[in-house]
């Protein structure tokens, strides 16, 4: 298989994390990084190879490249997916795709059936996840009948535009929209409605809220509760990027009556059922590959469309649920 020229736009905290999926893949290659700050864009040259350009249109217009990774802010994403769609490039970006409904649907629109574009969440990789899938799909529980998730951590302070609400939203559409993404996948229906609450409590200086719940339903019933906070000061271990105590409460309860959870098993990652005493377990099945190397071997025609990867078109509708969300506060609508 040929090895695809990664072209890498925004080199900042998201490019750390992905840093070592990066290295330990085998299909890709980082052959141009681009970041307004070039020191930040040669550091990670340093670590994972190529060149730090001085434009991201350096990247853009570069026939060797292949697929170009859009690591930058969500208000900054739509004329670059333009511009990579226009020059023939493969795309990866993260979430939140956009800033605006408008936004993304400029960008879904723009990709069309001329180019492949993903959109890494926290669902890509999360090989928990992909088993939660095949149990729900197996019907062995049931189906997934209510998804139960709740975050507390610090608000985001390490740059200019986290808690913005034009450029990022608030709590719900900067880190919740993973969970709610997952939700949806998980589900067996689509989504019907929600209601959406957003409040201050601990930060009135902050121009978003810090603490935001929504409950989506599903045409079938099945209903997803999420619930993000900020309002409370959990540690941060480092400003330089997302280093902070992070709490996480999570379960799902099917149809049949069955708590499902995961944890460990005699030492091995597992999903965990319980019902009337009763209990159940599977292990987690890893993803074999980088979401790097299975995107190319997609573009490659030797593998599907990953299955934790959302494309431009799921990405735009999580936007667009959330955007409605907060224009209807506390009111329900059909989505």
């Amino acid at each position: 298989m040929k090895t695809y020229n990664l072209g890498i736009i925004g080199c900042g905290d998201f490019l750390r994390w992905q840093a070592d999926s990066l290295i330990d893949s085998k299909n890709v290659k980082v052959k141009s990084l681009f970041d307004p700050m070039k020191e930040r864009a040669q550091k990670f040259a340093d670590m994972l190879g190529g060149s730090a350009v001085d434009s991201s249109d350096e990247i853009m217009t570069d026939p060797e490249i292949d697929i170009v990774c859009l690591f930058v802010p969500p208000w900054l994403r739509k004329d670059l997916v333009v511009k990579a769609v226009e020059n023939g490039k493969q795309i990866l970006a993260t979430k939140p795709l956009g800033a605006t409904i408008e936004d993304c649907e400029a960008m879904k629109n723009a990709v069309g059936d001329s180019v492949s574009c993903g959109v890494i969440y926290r669902r890509t990789g999360y090989a928990a996840c992909e088993t939660y899938k095949k149990i729900f799909e197996s019907g062995e529980v049931g189906n997934l009948a209510l998804y139960k998730q709740d975050w507390l951590h610090h608000y985001p302070e390490w740059n200019t535009w986290a808690t913005d609400p034009e450029k990022n939203g608030g709590p719900f559409m900067d880190a919740m929209i993973h969970n709610m993404n997952i939700a949806k996948y998980l589900m067996s229906s689509n989504p019907a409605k929600c209601t959406f609450f957003s409040d201050k409590h601990a930060h009135d200086d902050m121009a978003c809220g810090d603490t935001e719940l929504m409950k989506l339903d599903f045409a079938n019933g099945e209903s997803a509760h999420l619930f993000i906070t900020w309002a409370a000061d959990l540690a941060v271990y480092s400003k330089e990027g997302n280093d902070r105590e992070h709490i996480d409460i999570t379960y799902m309860i099917t149809d049949k009556g069955w708590r499902l959870t995961d944890g460990d098993v005699d030492g091995v990652e597992s999903i965990i059922a319980s019902k009337d005493g009763q209990t159940k377990s599977w292990p987690v099945e890893s993803i074999n590959g980088s979401i790097y190397d299975r995107f190319a071997a997609f573009l490659a025609g030797n593998a599907p469309w990953p299955s934790d990867l959302p494309d431009v078109k799921e990405a735009a509708a999580d936007i667009k649920l959330v955007r409605t969300a907060y224009k209807n506060n506390e009111v329900k609508f059909t989505v």
